[in-house]
């Protein structure tokens, strides 16, 4: 069995920048181990000093060099723990990050809500098998112009001639993990129904990637048992095999601004465990009347997983799978359904991102000054991120699989926890750490931003510590 080990130091997930400067190299260490001790706090708290908080500034805003350059060190390491994992999963997805008009920001785009602008943030994010986080293989930012720039007869043939159009960053985002994996590890590749297009699907079967990828377009013609009919007549005939039970949480209503079929796409629904059935079957994928790519049909996988008898009054829960994994057997069914439920880690990986590390509170004035704001605090998510997933996937662990022996002694002899018992599991010591940001038992489970809080006290706490440690002793002069 793999020892475990306690959660590393930021400083590798940033070693060997390439920046141009070795000044700014070590800059980047510095700013990086800066925030980590306190990744939710504004820059000025964060830094420390009006010195270091205006080096800060120049480094952002420095046209030297770009985001890409400062996340590469994180991706390599993400990279090298996906070789010793051996077999990955790799999820994909979008986040909006938004900011309101109030004060001038240069170079973001509007967004759907009125008043706001901001940016997309695709991210990568490579988990090992049990779910456990291993870091990004890739992130980019795009912005929108808000400028319709075609008339409505003309749109499939603009969108397909456009190189730039904002459904290739699958594409990219897949590429760039291929291209480095080099059949060193094993990768599978998960998305959502915006991973549903041809050109993308048509790329991963060429170049024999695994995937996971629900369906989206039900509508469109596939062949199966050499007849052509609409996916969604081939999904509604497919018989059950498999039946089991799986936790649902809550879905809220959406913003008011969410378009019309976003709201029928994801219905609110209250927290219930769901009674599902599984099947799947064999269809062949045909190019659509929307792509120009030149690609003969080729044959997958579907798993279509569904609620036969939902509660009343409560949508019932369908995903349709397409996947190149065997489901051949119960095990292998059910093995392509708990891969595709790994999809939300990304949602809670954006959580860490936007409300533990507070970064749609960055008061940074340019996109490409926010971009490289985000390429630093992305591996902070991250750490967030893995500190929760080592809770949930054993929380009987030892506390030493999450904390070093001094955060441990730290975490008990805070003021907000003194007297506490010494962590047993990592379920004691996570609970600490909540206490430290000013959890009360009483309030349920503890979220992004309490969690934020107590790794912020903690960093500090162990600042501290270290500080004290290095000090030379001192004569009493009394």
């Amino acid at each position: 069995m793999r020892k475990r080990r306690a959660l590393s130091r930021l400083a590798p997930e940033f070693e060997g920048a390439n920046l141009g400067d070795e000044r700014r190299s070590k800059r980047l260490a510095r700013i990086a181990e800066a925030l980590d001790r306190d990744p939710g706090s504004g820059f000025p708290q964060s830094l420390g000093s009006e010195a270091e908080l205006e080096a800060f500034y120049r480094f952002i805003n420095n046209d030297g060099f770009d985001a890409r350059a400062v996340l590469e060190p994180h991706i390599r390491a993400t990279l090298k723990r996906a070789r010793d994992a051996g077999d990955v999963i790799v999820v994909h997805d979008t986040t909006l990050v938004e900011y309101s008009n109030n004060s001038p920001r240069t170079g973001l785009g509007p967004t759907m809500a009125s008043g706001r602008q901001g940016f997309l943030a695709h991210a990568s994010l490579v988990l090992r098998g049990d779910g456990q986080p291993l870091g990004l293989s890739h992130l980019e930012t795009l912005t929108r112009s808000g400028k319709k720039r075609r008339s409505r007869k003309n749109t499939s043939k603009v969108i397909r001639e456009d190189r730039n159009r904002e459904s290739l960053r699958w594409v990219r985002a897949v590429e760039s993990l291929e291209e480095r994996r080099d059949g060193l590890f094993e990768a599978i590749h998960v998305t959502d129904a915006e991973g549903d297009f041809f050109e993308f699907l048509a790329g991963l079967h060429d170049q024999s990637s695994r995937f996971v990828i629900r369906a989206g377009q039900l509508d469109r013609i596939v062949g199966e048992d050499g007849e052509r009919a609409s996916l969604r007549s081939v999904v509604d005939g497919i018989q059950a095999r498999v039946h089991r039970e799986a936790p649902l949480s809550e879905r809220k209503d959406p913003r008011r601004w969410v378009a019309e079929a976003a709201k029928r796409k994801h219905p609110p629904r209250s927290a219930r465990v769901a009674r599902l059935a599984i099947g799947a079957t064999r269809i062949d994928i045909r190019k659509t009347k929307y792509s120009d790519v030149r690609a003969l049909p080729f044959a997958i996988n579907i798993v279509r997983v569904w609620e036969p008898d939902p509660p009343e009054g409560e949508s019932a829960i369908e995903w349709v799978l397409l996947t190149t994994e065997d489901v051949s057997t119960r095990r292998a069914l059910e093995r392509v359904v708990d891969i595709y439920r790994l999809r939300w880690t990304i949602e809670e990986f954006f959580k860490a991102l936007k409300t533990g590390c507070s970064l749609e509170k960055r008061q940074i004035t340019s996109y490409d000054a926010l971009c490289k704001v985000l390429a630093v605090l992305a591996p902070i998510a991250y750490r967030l991120l893995l500190l929760r997933a080592i809770h949930r996937n054993d929380p009987t662990a030892p506390p030493t699989a999450g904390f070093s022996r001094t955060e441990l002694h730290l975490l008990t002899s805070a003021p907000a926890t003194k007297g506490r018992t010494a962590p047993a599991n990592m379920d004691d010591a996570l609970m600490l750490l909540a206490r430290l940001g000013g959890h009360l038992k009483q309030n349920g489970p503890p979220g992004w931003q309490t969690l934020g809080r107590g790794y912020d006290r903690l960093l500090m706490l162990r600042l501290g510590w270290e500080l004290a440690r290095k000090r030379p002793p001192q004569c009493d002069q009394s």
